[in-house]
């Protein structure tokens, strides 16, 4: 293999490393976020809906269909 093929791989791995390093923080970032996120627990009172109820496994929605 001559030299244009070294300098051709050379290339195309620096460019994807580039991408990949660019794609793994885009993640981390997401995780990052979801991380500090907080959730509105339904006790305390601030929920959107009301009405809404939590489905645990004792609720029929969650029992096993045959």
């Amino acid at each position: 293999m001559g030299l244009r093929s070294w300098l051709l791989i050379l290339v195309t791995a620096a460019v994807a490393h580039v991408i990949l390093h660019a794609l793994d923080r885009q993640i981390e970032a997401g995780i990052h976020r979801l991380s500090e996120a907080t959730i509105n627990h339904p006790a305390a009172g601030s929920s959107a809906e009301p009405d809404l109820r939590s489905v645990t496994a004792r609720s029929a929605y969650m029992r096993n269909e045959r």
